[in-house]
C-alpha cells in the first residue's frame, strides 16, 4: 500500500476530529483533567502539521504550528480557556487568510471558482471578490461570538454554538449564496443585453 493512502486516511480522521472538536471537548472535560485534553489537542495539531509537511504544504504547516504555539502559551495561563479558544483561533486564521488573498491578486473564492468554472469574466471576478469579503465578515462575527462563549458562557453553551450553531450558519451562508449568485448574475446578463441592444440601435441610426 502506497504512502498516499495512509495520508488520506489520516487527513480524513483529522478532519472528522476537527468537526467534532467541541463535542469531544465537552465529554473530555467531563472525564479528564483539562491538561490532558489540551495535550491531546496539541498532539493532533502537531500531527496535522507533519502531514502538511509530507504533502509539501509548508505554509499550512507553519500556520498549524503557530496555532500550537498560541495554544501552548494560552494554556500556561488557563488550560480551559486555551481549549475553548481553539475555534476562535481557527476562525481568526481563516479570516486572515481570506483577507490576505484580497491583496495577493486572486481572492480565495475566485480560486475556488476557477477550479470549477475555469476562466472567469470581469463580472465573475468582481463577484468572487465581494463574496470573499462576505466570508471575511462572517468569520470575524463568528470569531467574536465564539470568543464570548469561550470566556463567559457555560461549557454547554460553548459546545452548542461551536459544535452546532456555527456549522449551521456556515451551511446557510454556503447554500444561501447559490440562489443569490444566480439572481444577480441573471440581472447582470439582462442589463448587459439591454445595453448592447440599445447600442446597436444607436449605431444603426442614420447620421
Amino acid at each position: 500500500m502506497s504512502w498516499s493512502v495512509p495520508k488520506r486516511i489520516i487527513a480524513i480522521v483529522l478532519a472528522i476530529l476537527g468537526v467534532l472538536y467541541p463535542v469531544l471537548v465537552y465529554f473530555g472535560l467531563s472525564s479528564y483533567a483539562p491538561r490532558y485534553v489540551l495535550l491531546t489537542l496539541l498532539a493532533v495539531i502537531v500531527i496535522r502539521a507533519i502531514l502538511s509537511v509530507c504533502t509539501q504544504k509548508y505554509l499550512q504547516a507553519g500556520l498549524t504550528l503557530l496555532v500550537a504555539v498560541i495554544l501552548t502559551i494560552a494554556g500556561i495561563a488557563s488550560e480551559v480557556v486555551a481549549i475553548r479558544f481553539y475555534p476562535v483561533i481557527v476562525t481568526t486564521t481563516l479570516a486572515a487568510i481570506f483577507t490576505l488573498s484580497l491583496f495577493s491578486g486572486m481572492p480565495i473564492i475566485e480560486r475556488f471558482a476557477r477550479m470549477r468554472e475555469g476562466d472567469l469574466d470581469d463580472y465573475a471576478r468582481g463577484y468572487t471578490r465581494k463574496l470573499t469579503k462576505v466570508w471575511i465578515g462572517f468569520f470575524i462575527l463568528n470569531g467574536l461570538i465564539a470568543g464570548w462563549t469561550a470566556l463567559y458562557a457555560s461549557l454547554e453553551t460553548w459546545t452548542l454554538y461551536n459544535g452546532l450553531i456555527s456549522y449551521v450558519l456556515v451551511g446557510i451562508l454556503f447554500v444561501g449564496e447559490w440562489p443569490v449568485r444566480r439572481l444577480v448574475r441573471s440581472r447582470h446578463d439582462r442589463q448587459t443585453q439591454t445595453e448592447k441592444t440599445q447600442q446597436n440601435r444607436t449605431d444603426q441610426e442614420p447620421v
